[in-house]
């Protein structure tokens, strides 16, 4: 049976104190009182559909939404460390791979799969390490719940234990490419990964990143883990640019 389990890491006193102090406001939309509002939230909680039409589509990739108004605003808010914004925004996101686990494209993607199934989160750059904002092995550790939530309760149980693990790391190169064009994206995310851990060859995996906009990072990730005997099965992000969103399916 399907479960998720990570493999490996009194603010709510002082969250009390700052709030009969500091306003409060949604990081999405700029409700009063509500650091990410019921609907902000549910913004990320829908069925991911797929990207269509990604320069780099190395592997079936799935995106609860565009990276545009609300959702790019919490998102901005959560990758900036906004800790107060991150449960609502996690537990939404483990919702969408709730439903992701009833995707037909993913089932016959996970069709034969009986041994452990890993879910891994795209590298995070030295700083976010070094200031541990890992928040894209946080939005892993939320999905694998989702989607083990979501097998089990569809009846698909041949797929063993969910695990995560944050073992993919860039190599050189610029790490942040906020602004990098197509081509740069690519050449700097070439070549450019390594693992930390040797993992079983032959395993199934799913790589997780927060948002895509090419898939330069998703398409080194996945040759990595071919180099290592791992297949990528698919991708789940929680956001996509419009320019790759733009092909997202109904």
């Amino acid at each position: 049976m399907s479960h998720a389990r990570r493999v490996n890491g009194t603010g709510g006193r002082v969250q009390a104190l700052l709030d009969l102090v500091l306003p409060r406001e949604c990081v999405g939309c700029g409700r009063w009182d509500q650091t990410l509002c019921e609907d902000c939230a549910a913004l990320f909680a829908g069925p991911p559909r797929r990207c269509l039409d990604l320069p780099n589509p190395s592997l079936p990739t799935w995106s609860a939404g565009p990276y545009r108004g609300a959702r790019r605003a919490a998102v901005l808010a959560w990758k900036n460390h906004r800790r107060d914004c991150a449960a609502p925004l996690l537990q939404a996101a483990e919702v969408s791979a709730e439903h992701w686990a009833e995707d037909l494209d993913l089932r016959a993607l996970l069709h034969g799969v009986t041994g452990p199934l890993l879910v891994l989160p795209a590298p995070s750059g030295w700083r976010r390490r070094w200031a541990r904002r890992l928040v894209v092995a946080d939005l892993a550790d939320a999905v694998a719940s989702g989607l083990a939530t979501g097998l089990r309760e569809a009846g698909l149980t041949d797929v063993g234990e969910i695990l995560t693990a944050d073992v993919l790391r860039r190599t050189g190169g610029r790490h942040h490419l906020a602004g990098a064009g197509r081509r740069e994206r690519a050449a700097q995310r070439a070549g450019r990964m390594h693992l930390t851990h040797l993992l079983p060859a032959g395993t199934a995996a799913l790589l997780i990143d927060d948002v895509v906009t090419t898939g330069a990072t998703l398409a080194a990730s996945a040759a990595a883990l071919q180099e290592a005997g791992v297949q990528a099965m698919g991708a789940f992000t929680l956001v996509a640019t419009p320019a790759s969103g733009a092909g997202l399916s109904p």
